[in-house]
């Protein structure tokens, strides 16, 4: 077990139990482990402890936990968060605990506790000024009955409360002055933000209102307790979404709210693996960071305990409190730094050390995808993926820490990769690693271009196709020279018609020995003519499938052209090869009409009907050749990092339609095939036997592929489709 998964299971353990009798007894809690990790699960204990204390009016002070155990504690070794928990007990339970007071019990903390001393006061000061005195249950304020008091910040009161005039439940937030949060807020009708209603002043006062959305299902904080305690008494085994509806039912209960009954979007939930979940929060998250940033809008407070969660588990995303608007109205309008260290991006954490020479801008779009990243590694594997293990004595020593965290490998997942699931969460885990990269530009462009790589988690078979396992002869297929695949697919096929051309004619139609010599010659005029314009036709049309794999490689967007001309290929070669061969269908019998004027009308029959099954033979497997290596092998890959196509329902359609066009081409060839052995005396039956059988396996090769590409673009519409969807809403 990491550092994580013993905290779950002392916190879990001492909440379970209850505020102790004698705080020696939390040693009791202390696993056998290293010296480290023992000091900061008992610094974590001692904070449960003493605000269990405080809910019963008597707090226990520091002073009472030094004994413990003077290896792992004392007034000497004593951090800096301890005593800010201390501090911040004491307010909320109305008492006013002086710096001075502090710097005379631990004096190796004075140095540090001094330069806080004004900053404290005047937040303190501020505290008892701006928050407003709370409201009596089904007391009325304005245009509000209150119903249920929901939190308290630093500077406001929350509540749930019913909107008399309108007569629905909503949030309502009363505060001192006017926040920017309204202003960040009310921009957005978007499902996944919480939605502000409107804002008042009451009276003459300076109280503000601001009522909104009321969201009954917790936040995503509260998931991750129910996560992390699950994990500690039983294992991963288990978790399933089931785990995210049992938060949110907990809380709905807390609010007296009714769970909701025949909902879709629950029974999806309840009977999906945990890592789709996950991707499917993701995704929600994504999309609302995508609006907010389309709106020149930035969170940069991204975490668990900002997600909140509707009756039916879809998460929204709140508290714009440190949000800031770069739009041209408030151009030139310095940034927050605000936000949580344990989630932020290294470009803020920069800032957050060095506030005199930060550059502020770059602190951007990318910052919100980082941190939704640490949010969704912590909510697929209840724990973040950076460890800090020193024990900071200041804020800027613990954002010091993270930031060193953040070059440090990330935490290897837990994984069942051999789960029916292991495809999901194979993709889940490179998204999340592609978004927490430490440079910005190594990121996801936007929101949107995360949701979609998040969306293919959702879709196993999809994410097969994209995403295959690096042992894969997919994936091994993709690493191959797209000029070398496409050369092989389109003229193997010709070069094996041509075979069976030349040896048709040279044994059934070519009755004199001066015919036979003559085909010989104009075969080599014919090969040495039409192959090498076939293979520079090859390989200019590949030019742009080269280009696009290119780009794929290099994690750069594909152009929408060569994606086309990608799945354009095999029909243009098709169209081509095929016209090659009916107009060498006809122009040999001219030929040798010319040649010999003997040459029978049967004999040329039989050359113009052999040029037709080989062109059958040029066009259909060509196709299907480049249908499948553009299906199975490049066009995924070519997506695999964006998961955009705006042109993919046209693409598709047409694929399906083509491919069940070419299966009848393919039909023709064994058909004409019998023709000629039934209608036409052969003294060699046995080759045509042959041939016939060739054209037949060929053909059931070609109605294979067909029904493999037409389900393979089925499978990527689930993710790619602009039609609809078959995501849970």
């Amino acid at each position: 077990m990491d550092a994580d998964d013993w905290l779950g299971e002392c916190l879990g353990r001492l909440a379970d139990n209850g505020c102790v009798d004698d705080p020696a007894e939390l040693g009791s809690y202390l696993p056998a482990i290293d010296t480290d990790t023992r000091r900061i699960l008992l610094v974590e204990l001692i904070k449960l402890d003493m605000a269990m204390s405080a809910e019963t009016g008597r707090l226990r002070r520091i002073d009472a936990y030094l004994s413990i155990d003077p290896s792992l504690l004392s007034p000497d070794h004593l951090p800096l968060d301890l005593v800010m928990e201390e501090m911040q007990l004491r307010k909320e339970l109305g008492e006013s605990p002086d710096v001075a007071e502090y710097q005379s019990r631990f004096p190796k903390l004075a140095a540090l506790l001094l330069p806080l001393e004004q900053s404290i006061a005047a937040i303190s000061s501020a505290a008892m000024a701006e928050v407003p005195p709370e409201i009596g249950i089904d007391e009325q304020i304005d245009d509000f009955r209150i119903l249920q008091k929901l939190g308290q910040g630093a500077f406001a009161q929350v509540y749930l409360a019913q909107q008399i005039s309108m007569r629905r439940l909503v949030a309502l937030k009363v505060s001192f002055g006017k926040g920017g949060e309204s202003e960040s807020l009310a921009q957005f009708d978007h499902p996944n933000i919480v939605r502000v209603f409107d804002q008042r002043m009451l009276g003459d006062s300076s109280v503000h209102l601001l009522y909104m959305q009321f969201v009954p299902g917790g936040t995503l904080a509260d998931v991750v307790k129910t996560l992390r305690s699950f994990v500690a008494a039983e294992g991963r085994a288990g978790v399933g979404g089931w785990l995210l509806l049992r938060s949110v039912d907990e809380q709905l209960l807390e609010a007296a709210q009714v769970v909701p009954d025949q909902s879709s979007t629950r029974q999806w939930i309840a009977a999906s693996p945990w890592p789709q979940v996950v991707a499917w929060v993701g995704v929600h998250l994504c999309r609302a960071l995508h609006e907010a940033h389309s709106q020149q809008i930035l969170h940069r407070d991204v975490k668990p305990a900002n997600v909140l969660l509707s009756a039916e588990g879809i998460p929204k995303l709140a508290d714009f409190n440190v949000s800031f608007s770069d739009s041209e109205e408030h151009a030139g309008k310095v940034a927050s730094l605000g936000g949580s260290l344990g989630y932020m991006s290294p470009e803020h954490l920069r800032a957050i050390i060095d506030k005199d020479h930060a550059d502020q801008d770059t602190i951007r779009e990318p910052a919100d995808i980082y941190s939704l990243a640490v949010l969704l590694w912590e909510l697929w594997q209840s724990r973040r993926p950076f460890q800090t293990s020193a024990m900071p004595l200041s804020w800027s020593d613990a954002a010091e820490d993270q930031l060193a965290s953040r070059d440090c490998a990330i935490a290897v997942p837990h994984c069942d990769e051999t789960a029916p699931h292991a495809a999901a969460e194979r993709v889940l885990e490179k998204t999340l690693r592609r978004a927490l990269s430490v440079e910005p530009a190594d990121r996801f462009g936007d929101g949107a271009e995360m949701a979609g790589r998040l969306r293919l988690s959702l879709f196993p078979q999809a994410a097969t196709l994209f995403d295959p396992p690096e042992s894969s002869w997919r994936a091994w297929l993709s690493r191959q020279s797209p000029w070398v695949m496409a050369c092989l697919v389109l003229l193997i096929p010709h070069a094996i018609a041509g075979g069976l051309n030349y040896q048709y004619n040279m044994n059934e139609v070519m009755q004199t020995e001066s015919l036979k010599e003559t085909l010989r010659w104009i075969s080599w005029i014919v090969n040495l003519t039409y192959f090498p314009l076939a293979t520079v036709f090859a390989i200019l049309q590949t030019r742009s499938m080269v280009r696009a794999v290119d780009c794929s490689r290099h994690d750069q967007r594909v152009d929408s052209r060569d994606l086309g001309n990608m799945l354009e290929l095999g029909h243009r070669a098709a169209i081509i090869g095929g016209s090659m061969w009916i107009s060498s269908g006809i122009l040999f019998p001219i030929i040798f009409h010319y040649l010999s004027p003997d040459f029978h009308v049967m004999a040329s029959l039989q050359l113009f009907l052999s040029s037709l099954i080989c062109g059958g033979i040029g066009m259909a497997y060509p196709y299907f050749g480049m249908a499948w290596l553009a299906t199975f092998v490049f066009y995924p890959h070519c997506l695999r990092s964006t998961m955009q196509d705006t042109d993919f329902d046209t693409r598709a359609e047409r694929m399906v339609n083509r491919s069940l066009v070419y299966t009848l081409i393919a039909a023709f060839v064994p058909l004409i095939g019998s023709v000629l052995m039934i209608v036409i005396p052969s003294s060699s039956r046995w080759f045509m036997l042959a041939a016939v059988i060739a054209g037949m396996l060929g053909l059931l090769v070609a109605w294979f592929i067909h029904h493999r590409v037409v389900k393979a673009w089925s499978q990527m519409g689930q993710v790619l489709s602009t039609k609809g969807t078959t995501m849970p809403e």
